[in-house]
């Protein structure tokens, strides 16, 4: 048993070792003029609410700055889409490695409560080439007739 993990231990460090050790730069990795395609899982504060997948789109238009629109399904029942959010990223890649946490900020409008929103966080993108990364992020949500609370995003991106 102690063999297997320390096993599973070493394929996961040379595997994070080669991707920190990637010919491409941070500077090729985080760039300007990059959009991306997200899909998520995640969970949101809210009575209905358990698993929440989710899709969004973003645009960096700096290296550090980039907005975007998001959406997530916080029940099975009701509208298609309950919910749609504009969002700004200021994100903050570290050196030559190949993470970049973020701050994020989003308005929306939830079309299940009929309510605005706001949501504000943190998190932290790890690129494994210049197309694909993972994703993870914690916010706070702030509904404006319903109850505040917590939200979090695990997933993974596509960039052109």
């Amino acid at each position: 048993m102690k063999r297997s993990i320390t096993k599973g231990i070493a394929v996961l460090v040379v595997c994070a070792a080669a991707s920190i050790t990637r010919v491409e730069a941070a500077d090729d990795l985080f760039r300007a003029s990059e959009f991306s395609l997200s899909l998520f899982g995640g969970w949101v504060d809210k009575d209905d609410s358990d698993f929440t997948p989710g899709a969004g789109l973003t645009y960096y238009i700096t290296k550090h700055i980039g907005v975007g629109a998001a959406t997530y399904w916080e029940n099975w029942e009701g509208t298609f889409f309950d919910n749609v959010a504009g969002e700004g990223y200021f994100r903050l890649p570290i050196g030559d490695l190949p993470i970049a946490p973020y701050a994020v900020v989003a308005f929306g409008y939830s079309f299940e409560t009929e309510e605005t929103f706001e949501s504000f966080g943190l998190g932290a993108e790890w690129k494994f080439n210049a197309k694909w990364s993972v994703f993870g992020d914690v916010r706070y949500l702030i509904n404006n007739d319903t109850d505040d609370g917590a939200a979090l995003r695990l997933g993974a991106r596509l960039s052109f």
